[in-house]
């Protein structure tokens, strides 16, 4: 009976490790095009929130990340995107390179564009 309860344990463990990462609980922020941060004189990139400067790298974003509690990082970066024309091929580029440092570390990352909220979330790595 003891064996038969160590098993049962240890199932539903593994079942809530392999359970897929939250929005809720991992980093959401939004990609704020340059050409729409440059209106109020700011730089476009990931913004944590709207009192903040963006954080204008993908290395930055990582950064802050690796500073948040292990179970935020184990549920990924949460990416909120505009209209894909809204993006400079630059900042394409910055999307793309967030998605391999974060493959790199074993951090998931999703995108989604903010019209397809909230159930057009796909990963990226």
């Amino acid at each position: 009976m003891k064996t038969f309860l160590l098993l049962v344990l240890s199932l539903f463990t593994v079942t809530l490790a392999a359970q897929d990462p939250s929005r809720a609980e991992g980093l959401s922020v939004h990609m704020l095009p340059d050409r729409v941060a440059k209106l109020s004189s700011g730089h476009g990139g990931f913004t944590l929130d709207s009192s903040k400067p963006a954080l204008k790298t993908a290395a930055e974003l990582i950064a802050y990340l690796e500073t948040l509690p292990q179970k935020t990082q184990a549920n990924g970066i949460w990416v909120v995107t505009t209209h894909p024309s809204s993006y400079s091929k630059k900042e394409t580029q910055k999307l793309q390179s967030l998605a391999e440092l974060a493959a790199s570390k074993g951090i998931p990352v999703f995108t989604c564009r903010a019209s397809d909220l909230p159930k057009g979330w796909q990963r990226q790595n």
